[in-house]
C-alpha cells in the first residue's frame, strides 16, 4: 500500500526548490567569474577559473547525494510506514511534554 502525500510539504521548501536555488548561485558565480575575469592578471584568472569548476565541481556532487538521500529516505519511509509514523509520533509526544514540563 502506497500513501503519497503530495501537499504535505510546500514547494517552497522542496529539495527541488533548494538545488534550483543552488544552482542559480552557482551559475551567478560563474558569470561573475566571467566578468571579472577578463581585467585580472593571469595567475589570478587562473585561480578564479579552477574555483569556480571546484564550485561547480562540488554542487553536482551535492546534486546527486541530495537526489540519492532522497531516493533511500523515500523508501525507507515507504517500506516501514507504521513504524515511521509511530516512530515521529512518539517524538511529538516527547517533544510536547519537554516544552510543556518547561513552563
Amino acid at each position: 500500500m502506497e500513501v503519497y502525500f503530495r501537499d504535505l510539504i510546500s514547494r517552497e521548501s522542496s529539495l527541488e526548490q533548494l538545488v534550483d536555488d543552488l544552482a542559480l548561485v552557482v551559475q551567478g558565480a560563474d558569470d561573475y567569474a566571467r566578468a571579472v575575469g577578463a581585467s585580472l592578471p593571469e595567475p589570478q584568472r587562473a585561480e578564479l577559473e579552477t574555483r569556480v569548476t571546484r564550485l561547480k565541481d562540488a554542487f553536482q556532487r551535492f546534486r546527486k547525494q541530495a537526489a540519492t538521500g532522497a531516493r533511500a529516505t523515500d523508501r525507507l519511509l515507504r517500506r516501514n510506514l507504521y513504524t515511521s509514523l509511530a516512530i515521529t509520533f512518539v517524538a511529538g509526544l516527547w517533544v510536547g511534554a519537554r516544552f510543556c514540563c518547561r513552563r
